[in-house]
């Protein structure tokens, strides 16, 4: 049953040849269903579900997890286009559109295609996300906003951070010769993207150390922080630490990197990594709050990195379904100003300040800033690092990320500079 061409907005899913069976629909509704109804990660719950079932071929694999990432990035434009309202109607529609869906999948999933037959697209739903932020994307982005919405629909790249403790070569070359390609991030000397993106985690040098998987918008706000030897730094929302341990290679064992975070459950995969690759000045700290008097004790430093919760709207082409999960913007903001002005505590007279975020919207980012900048007169911008893309910069001191310009996650960081004493 093909799909009518009033319908070409939305493209059709890339599906492997073959028959479809109910089942498969049936797991991938599940799937689509418990990672909307949860806080779990798409990715997780495909590889648990794999992990159940280890008699499911490569090519069922490849089938249900084609349809779960295709629903959860179309989500929106499926319920605003074709009034698709559950994973199984969406499933079908999804199947409609790929010109796969037969009698007896109609069945299995209860929807009657002709209901879409004819049926008029709404202005933007080819954005595939609400009209919320379909809003917010043109506040922050204007006439860019399009291009920006489109890339947000691609699969994200897999970058990776070498370790400084191996010649680049040795890793990239072995890399190469187990049949993965890779290409340098420009700017970044640490940082190469491999094509087509591949999982590396059970390479024999992941577990040696030789690299860590991380965007390059994550590296670039490492960069931004331009840590040096010697220097004392927090890490004030450090999460996993995949930031903490790029501070830590740049603070050497003469320095010194805190690593803190209210989620204890994340903080506690920082151990496990710094000693992958051997880095001794970590402190791995939990905390109460940003106000917690354990940090009193410790500062002040010469740099604090505020890599602030915000809504992820930078990760939607890995976490397509925080598209669908209603984000508190006014608590998550007023989370992020009382982050920044604790931060700013911590930092010593001259010392850095170094916010970010992953999110697009200027409410998490721009204005955030501006509202401390007002209240703190006396803190400047800092400067941002010279090999940053110069279409990357937005205002002194502050840069956006962007998928569509530079291929990796959505970021915005703001470089603050203490008042001297």
């Amino acid at each position: 049953m093909p799909p009518a061409e009033a319908h070409s907005a939305l493209p059709a899913p890339e599906l492997p040849e073959g028959r479809l069976y109910p089942q498969q629909i049936r797991l991938a509704a599940q799937l689509i269903d418990t990672i909307l109804t949860t806080t779990q990660a798409s990715d997780r719950v495909l590889l648990q579900a794999f992990r159940a079932d280890r008699r499911m071929g490569r090519r069922d694999r490849l089938l249900i997890q084609s349809l779960v990432f295709y629903v959860l990035r179309y989500t929106p434009a499926l319920r605003a286009g074709l009034g698709a309202d559950t994973p199984l109607a969406q499933i079908a529609a999804a199947l409609w559109l790929a010109g796969r869906l037969d009698e007896k999948l109609v069945a299995e999933t209860g929807v009657d295609p002709a209901i879409w037959a004819g049926r008029a697209l709404p202005d933007r739903v080819a954005w595939a996300m609400s009209a919320a932020d379909a809003q917010r994307l043109e506040a922050a982005f204007g006439d860019e906003a399009a291009a920006v919405a489109t890339a947000l629909l691609g699969r994200a790249p897999v970058d990776i951070r070498l370790d400084p403790r191996w010649p680049t070569a040795t890793v990239i070359d072995a890399l190469q010769l187990d049949g993965f390609a890779f290409s340098p991030v420009p700017g970044l000397p640490q940082g190469w993207r491999c094509a087509p993106p591949a999982s590396l985690l059970r390479h024999p040098l992941f577990a040696q150390g030789a690299f860590e998987i991380q965007d390059a918008g994550s590296q670039w706000i490492t960069a931004a922080c331009a840590a040096t030897p010697g220097a004392q730094w927090l890490d004030l929302c450090a999460g996993a630490g995949g930031k903490t341990l790029g501070l830590a290679e740049a603070v050497g064992s003469a320095g010194r990197v805190l690593a803190c975070d209210t989620d204890a459950s994340r903080l506690a995969r920082l151990p496990e990594r710094q000693r992958r690759h051997q880095l001794d000045p970590i402190e791995v700290l939990p905390i109460a709050d940003a106000a917690d008097p354990a940090l009193a004790m410790r500062a002040p430093f010469d740099g604090v990195l505020i890599d602030a919760p915000c809504s992820g709207s930078g990760t939607w082409r890995r976490h397509p379904e925080l598209k669908s999960r209603a984000a508190d913007l006014p608590a998550l903001c007023a989370t992020q100003a009382s982050l920044l002005r604790a931060g700013a505590a911590w930092v010593r007279p001259g010392g850095r300040l170094v916010y970010a975020t992953c999110s697009l919207w200027r409410e998490e980012n721009e204005q955030i800033v501006a509202e401390f900048l007002a209240e703190n007169p006396q803190w400047c911008a800092g400067p941002l690092p010279s090999a940053l893309p110069e279409d990357a910069r937005t205002a002194p001191g502050q840069a956006r990320l962007r998928p569509d310009r530079h291929d990796c996650d959505g970021f915005f960081v703001a470089v603050l500079v203490a008042p001297a004493a």
